[in-house]
């Protein structure tokens, strides 16, 4: 309790996505940063409100997060998503 966590430990036990040196670190934030600013900014709103529910009624933010996912996919980002995918091109 309270002992310091390794950043190797932390990322083994998916605590943090990627363990990088101090002169790699602005640019794997920014290649982070441009991976987030290309997903649809609708469902990364869902997926942080979903997160910051409460966690007491985990079935319920199942429930919840289906149908964000089911109403995610009949939006026009989604559907736009789509096209490209189909198309070959980027959304």
């Amino acid at each position: 309790m309270g002992d310091a966590l390794p950043a190797q430990a932390a990322q083994q036990g998916g605590l943090i996505h990627a363990v990088v040196g101090e002169d790699e670190l602005e640019p794997a934030v920014f290649a982070a940063a441009d991976r987030l600013a290309n997903k649809p900014a609708n469902a990364l709103r869902i997926a942080r409100e979903l997160i910051r529910g409460s966690r007491t009624d985990l079935l319920q933010r199942i429930d919840e997060e289906a149908e964000a996912v089911r109403a995610g996919l009949k939006s026009d980002e989604a559907r736009a998503a789509f096209a490209a995918f189909l198309n070959k091109k980027k959304p």
